[in-house]
């Protein structure tokens, strides 16, 4: 399984890091309609968005657990959708927020310090990186078909 980014989270930076586990979840909604005579009748309404779920660890060895640690719970706690991207540089097209994080302590040393843990990582897809930008998107697509609108048509009132 290839190095994956979370923004500047790696899940998995060399062979020993890398992920155990990946779960890749699609989903389509359809709405039942109940008819008088048969089975009822499906609607597509449209795509789920999609999630993803990674097993990994972090270990002494390699890295300072309790900084990958904080960086894992940072990214839980701003609800900011982050890049996903390849060992390789790509961008794999899509943006993510952590919907769910389980941290399992694996070992300590003796004051207390965390040497190895695993982590269960539940993504997303947020294809809107913010409401307000979206809003103000779909204002500035419109706005030149209005101000259009009102030079052309003469009865039209400003």
């Amino acid at each position: 399984m290839n190095t994956i980014w979370l923004g500047s989270i790696p899940l998995g930076s060399t062979v020993l890091t890398g992920p155990v586990g990946q779960i890749i979840d699609r989903q389509n909604t359809f709405a039942e309609y109940a008819v008088t005579r048969g089975k009822p009748v499906l609607h597509e309404i449209g795509e789920e968005l999609d999630t993803q779920v990674f097993d990994f660890f972090f270990s002494e060895e390699f890295c300072d657990p309790e900084t990958e640690k904080a960086k894992l719970e940072t990214a839980f706690a701003i609800k900011t959708p982050l890049p996903l991207i390849s060992s390789s540089g790509i961008r794999l097209g899509k943006r993510y927020v952590v919907e769910s994080l389980s941290v399992g302590v694996s070992q300590t040393d003796r004051s207390g310090r965390l040497v190895r843990f695993n982590a269960t990582i539940g993504l997303k897809e947020s294809p809107v990186t913010s409401l307000l930008g979206l809003i103000t998107s779909i204002a500035r697509g419109r706005a030149p078909a209005i101000a259009g609108r009102a030079g052309t048509n003469p009865t039209l009132k400003r």
